[in-house]
């Protein structure tokens, strides 16, 4: 890159472990790029919420974040404008579609709502993830109705990692111009409008900030973060990261998440250069 302006990073396997700190090479590379001037956002899976909020704070960052792409592109909030952005939300019935046709699967069907989830079924996997994002998550006792009461940016089904490639697969037969699902976590399998992802979340940002696209530096990880790494101007994936976005982006990191990808990368490219 000529110039980099910009940097948005994805969380989970990117710039953290999941449930775990910031390594500290990646803290310091954030905090020297952010003194050189440089505009430092999240792209994420979840939503934009409160915690979203402090997570620069969590990490010991000594400065806010200025953007957050959330629910994979559903959602855009920078500090220059007021309010988030929501774009190509599910419609009710289509949710309740979504629902009925991966039940055969057997898994927990779970929604965003508000600052907290709501869930199918109390399992070990809704208690990990609410001891790990301190978020609380309503159970409804199987009522998948109560999951579908207003519009909202996906449904996500979570699963033992070992049936990634079931889950996939059959997700990948569901695929249709009004949804589709996309692997965003191991484990994780969200179902959102076709048209949503963090690429166009990106495009949004640069247009409305006057921001050329080819000064945004982008890292993600899983196949959820492939328009992200695509559309930006210059797009980077973990090591640790899944085969479709590594196809898509520009470059590889040569450590993972866990031994700080992100930081020895800006470091090596940016930093030290």
């Amino acid at each position: 890159m000529d110039k980099c302006s910009v940097i948005l990073a994805d969380i989970d396997g990117t710039l953290i472990d999941k449930g775990q700190p910031m390594v500290p090479i990646t803290k310091q590379s954030l905090i020297e790029m952010h003194d050189r001037g440089v505009l430092l956002g999240l792209a994420t899976g979840r939503k934009i919420n409160k915690s979203m909020f402090e997570r620069a704070k969590d990490w010991g960052l000594p400065f806010e974040f200025d953007a957050i792409i959330g629910m994979n592109g559903g959602q855009l909030w920078d500090r220059f404008h007021e309010g988030i952005e929501s774009y190509y939300m599910l419609e009710k019935e289509t949710m309740k579609e979504i629902i009925s046709l991966m039940a055969p699967l057997k898994l927990n069907p779970m929604i965003y709502e508000e600052d907290h989830m709501v869930a199918c079924y109390f399992d070990d996997m809704i208690h990990s993830s609410m001891k790990r994002n301190n978020t609380e998550v309503i159970i409804t006792d199987g009522d998948t109705d109560r999951l579908c009461i207003n519009e909202n940016y996906n449904v996500l089904f979570r699963f033992k990692e070992e049936r990634t490639e079931e889950v996939a697969a059959f997700a990948a037969k569901l695929d249709c111009e009004r949804y589709h699902g996309i692997l965003t976590s191991p484990g994780i399998i969200e179902f959102m409008d076709p048209r949503v992802n963090k690429g166009l979340a990106l495009r949004k940002f640069a247009a409305r900030n006057n921001i050329p696209v080819s000064e945004i530096l982008a890292f993600g990880d899983m196949d959820n973060d492939r328009e992200l790494v695509r559309d930006a101007g210059w797009g980077v994936c973990l090591l640790n990261g899944s085969d479709v976005t590594k196809q898509a982006a520009d470059e590889i990191t040569e450590y993972t998440c866990t031994d700080g990808g992100i930081g020895h990368y800006l470091y090596d490219h940016f930093l030290n250069r």
